[in-house]
């Protein structure tokens, strides 16, 4: 599939057909900002504050205090230092459409990187995918085809796929954050892995700042 904008059309030559840019954005959000219960506009303005109103206020700049604040509090200056991202920048929502649909449609896809709490999901990602695998987990599809092969089959077995909608902003977040900060601090292995001293409090904060509430731009 080719997928690119060009004089604010959006061409999908496999579908044999030209999107325009109104399509694409109403199709986007369908699949997307229009769920009311997972997405909200977030207002730019200054909040009211019995305080001293600071200088310069943006949403994404009091995220960045926030992360960076924490961090800080949880973990020696030298890590926290590496966890937030300098410069930080909005992330963008784009939409890739589905072709071998019968009705055309979108998949979202949020592009984070340079985002205020990137840096900090890496981290944890890379710290915590150690726990991700078990005796069920198959890394890629050779592995797949190697298990199948291996399988005794009988001509009664048939073959399931699952396929979830909108599969991310289903995960019930905290129930899952509450999991893996469970098992990662099991015998207290988060610690003595990484020679870290923190709470299971902290490392639940840590997660929802790098999975929750994130801030995009769509569409102007």
């Amino acid at each position: 599939m080719f997928f690119r904008f060009k004089d604010k059309k959006v061409c999908t030559h496999n579908y044999n057909r030209i999107m325009d840019r109104s399509e694409y954005t109403r199709l986007l959000s369908e699949a997307s900002i229009n769920d009311n219960s997972t997405f909200s506009k977030v207002n730019s303005s200054r909040p009211p504050t019995r305080e001293r109103p600071v200088k310069h206020y943006h949403p994404l700049l009091e995220k960045e205090k926030q992360l960076k604040k924490t961090v800080h509090r949880i973990f020696p200056d030298q890590i926290a230092s590496q966890l937030y991202q300098k410069s930080s920048r909005l992330a963008h929502l784009n939409g890739l459409p589905k072709t071998h649909k019968p009705k055309l449609s979108m998949r979202p896809i949020l592009s984070a990187a340079g985002t205020y709490n990137y840096t900090l999901a890496k981290w944890l990602d890379e710290k915590l995918k150690p726990l991700s695998s078990n005796i069920h987990t198959i890394s890629d599809v050779f592995s797949f085809a190697d298990e199948l092969q291996d399988l005794e089959i009988h001509d009664s077995d048939i073959l399931v796929s699952y396929d979830v909608t909108s599969l991310f902003t289903n995960i019930p977040l905290n129930e899952t954050i509450t999991i893996v900060v469970d098992k990662a601090f099991e015998s207290n292995w988060f610690n003595t892995t990484y020679n870290l001293n923190i709470t299971k409090q902290d490392l639940e904060e840590l997660l929802k700042l790098a999975t929750t509430n994130q801030l995009f731009i769509f569409n102007g």
